[in-house]
């Protein structure tokens, strides 16, 4: 897990009826590149965002040889980025995602819960973040639904034609990323 940049930002409009000041909040989970790695080479957009919000470093992994030691893989460290608790409390112990435990609220259970009225989107390369991490819809994780959604991509065998070395996941991430800028 790399690291996690949130942007908090005003983006003001002008309407004839009246002028609105609408907040927005941007939440990063940049995988399989170390924080060294990509605080050292040029990302101007992650920059402005984190001018106006922050930047921090995650750390995922719990306490080595303790009851926090979680597994450093991909669905184990979103959840517990998501929900700010280890993978011993939201069970989470693998990409499988078989049982999580949705007494621990994610980021946008609360921000639904605290205003309904909230717009949210996600877009990610696996449809397992949005439907078994978040559990969008079920009653268990709060009901909670997306505005919008793009993900789902590695099912797409049409175009991102799965092979051996499972390059179809590069190629997945870069369309996920180039969607997400727009």
């Amino acid at each position: 897990m790399g690291w996690v940049i949130s942007g908090f930002g005003v983006n003001k409009y002008n309407s004839t009826a009246s002028s609105a000041v609408v907040k927005k909040a941007v939440f990063i989970i940049v995988d399989g590149i170390p924080a060294d790695v990509i605080e050292k080479i040029n990302t101007p957009n992650l920059d402005a965002i984190s001018k106006v919000g922050a930047y921090a470093r995650a750390y995922v992994g719990g306490g080595a040889g303790t009851y926090s030691e979680t597994k450093t893989i991909s669905a184990n460290g979103y959840n517990s980025l998501l929900t700010a608790t280890w993978s011993n409390k939201h069970n989470v112990l693998g990409n499988s995602i078989k049982h999580p435990n949705y007494n621990y609220w994610n980021i946008f259970r609360i921000a639904k819960n605290h205003n309904p009225k909230l717009k949210t989107a996600i877009f990610s390369t696996w449809l397992d973040n949005r439907t078994k991490l978040v559990g969008e819809g079920l009653k268990e994780a709060g009901a909670i639904t997306f505005d919008y959604a793009f993900d789902g991509f590695e099912h797409d065998t049409i175009n991102f034609p799965h092979d051996k070395e499972k390059t179809q996941y590069f190629i997945i991430d870069e369309h996920v990323s180039k969607k997400t800028e727009k």
